[in-house]
């Protein structure tokens, strides 16, 4: 009988334990619809992101706006008079309302 040598024996050994590896991780994938799920996922990543694309662009509007607050009197004066309907005394405020236009037949 013919044995052969150690390192033909050992080589053939991890050949066939990387195959095996592969099939097992190869196989439930596919079965599984891996596929779709990573598709899905990179979807939702992609979303993700823009998201918090939005999100920082807002977070840094919101910053400067703080900013202004606190250093800017202009911007303090147009804060109270926009957001909060302050005025000065002896100030006339008129509020011009939009009318709908009218229907024509």
């Amino acid at each position: 009988m013919h044995v052969p040598p150690a390192w033909r024996r050992w080589l053939s050994r991890a050949a066939l334990a990387l195959g095996v590896a592969l099939a097992v991780a190869y196989v439930p994938w596919r079965v599984a619809g891996g596929g779709d799920r990573v598709e899905r996922l990179k979807a939702q990543l992609g979303a993700l992101r823009d998201e918090k694309a939005a999100l920082d662009a807002e977070n840094a509007r919101l910053a400067r706006e703080i900013h202004a607050l606190r250093t800017e009197p202009q911007a303090i004066e147009d804060h109270a008079r926009d957001e909060l309907g302050m005025i000065y005394p002896g100030e006339l405020v008129i509020t011009i309302e939009a009318k709908a236009p009218e229907a024509r037949p």
